[in-house]
């Protein structure tokens, strides 16, 4: 690299990494300026990565791994849902950093205080620790990326918190049959009928969104539910218990879906279920404590995880032992003194939940699970306990 000064202003003059030569003016008239510039042109000429790194912006940087993670959604490595998922996550680091892409944001200046202040930020906008957890880690795979791809040449421990992982603390909240059938006469037929849906084939929403009647087998015993998430979510759930045979009757007999789609389009979902459980006087739930209550139900009556966790998509049974499956301690409790040989009333016993359901037709259009009663919830006795969710101890 060679600088000359004409007419005051320094001229630098250096070659490229095909060793052709380049001579350029750097506008400055100071010599240390001069170098400092004429030394940057050189490293980009002679390194066009260092030259791609020095031009990016966060937003290409996301960019680019969105569009990787669509590739991957497109060859079935990842699901469309994570694709969003991913989407939406770094939708909010563009809206933060650039202001919507209004203003781009070189990568190269990323500072950990940039980071700071966008946690700052999403605090102040009410956004959950979990919520900016998953976030942050949006952001990490973003920039390996770039890294791999020579896009950035930054340290990423540098710039992004290592322990910000806050305590994962799963919902436990799962409604007992008497509070599920005061939650389905507060909905309308259809919303009722989605709710019912899920509590007996474990189905999340996005599925129910995509059920359809061909699905339910002609005998009602078999539900394939059309899982998106990963491979194992489309799956097959067999109708067993009682209490699912009541359930999916009750969905098909109130559902209102057209067009061979089983439930009709439900819009701000979350919003009605809070006030549907307002009227009835419970705990709020959200669709996801619905499915919960489908693992919560069969472990009480029994049920193996690893029964469990094939019916509802899990790949394995760590996901119903640790956040849907989690025993209540009474219930734990009755299990460890059977197998000890004690005697179930050595703990405090649940009401008893006999003909829980026996009472699903409130809404306007039940047909047969008011009128059919064989397909009650049976009541404990002399039938085995996993007939039901009536009977809470296997020593009874």
């Amino acid at each position: 690299m060679r600088l000359r000064k004409r007419a005051g202003v320094w001229h630098c003059r250096f070659y490229n990494a095909d060793g052709r030569r380049i001579e350029r003016s750097t506008h400055a008239h100071d010599r240390k300026a001069a170098e400092a510039i004429a030394r940057e042109w050189e490293r980009n000429a002679a390194d066009p990565d260092h030259a791609a790194a020095h031009e990016t912006t966060i937003g290409q940087i996301l960019s680019t791994s969105i569009a990787n993670m669509d590739q991957l959604a497109e060859v079935g490595r990842k699901s469309t849902a994570t694709a969003n998922f991913h989407r939406v996550k770094a939708g909010h680091w563009l809206r933060v950093l650039e202001q919507g892409g209004a203003v781009p944001f070189p990568a190269r200046r990323l500072r950990a205080r940039h980071v700071d202040d966008y946690i700052a930020t999403r605090r102040s906008e009410g956004a959950s620790e979990n919520t900016i957890a998953k976030e942050l880690v949006i952001m990490r795979s973003a920039l390996k990326l770039a890294l791999r791809r020579g896009l950035w040449r930054g340290i990423i421990e540098s710039v992004l918190p290592s322990g910000f992982a806050p305590s994962y603390k799963p919902r436990q909240r799962a409604l007992p049959p008497d509070e599920l059938q005061k939650l389905l006469a507060q909905l309308t037929p259809d919303h009722a009928a989605r709710v019912a849906f899920i509590v007996a084939t474990s189905a999340c929403w996005s599925e129910t969104e995509r059920a359809q009647r061909v699905d339910v087998a002609k005998h009602g015993n078999m539900v394939h539910i059309r899982g998106t998430k990963r491979t194992s979510r489309l799956r097959d759930v067999p109708i067993v218990s009682a209490e699912q045979r009541t359930l999916l009757q009750y969905a098909l007999d109130n559902a209102e879906g057209k067009g061979g789609m089983l439930f009709a389009p439900w819009q701000n979902v979350r919003r009605d279920l809070v006030d549907a459980c307002k009227r009835a006087e419970i705990e709020r739930c959200s669709p996801n404590d619905l499915r919960r209550t489908f693992a919560q139900w069969m472990r009480k009556a029994g049920v193996p995880a690893e029964y469990v966790a094939p019916a509802m998509g899990h790949a394995d049974t760590r996901m119903v032992e640790r956040v849907y499956g989690k025993l209540p301690a009474n219930v734990l409790g009755e299990r460890i003194a059977a197998s000890l040989g004690i005697a179930c009333p050595t703990f405090a016993p649940l009401p008893q939940e006999k003909d829980a359901l026996a009472g699903l037709g409130g809404n306007r259009k039940v047909k047969k699970a008011r009128e059919n009663k064989d397909q009650m919830v049976p009541r404990g006795g002399i039938e085995p306990p996993t007939r039901g969710f009536s009977v809470h101890c296997s020593t009874n």
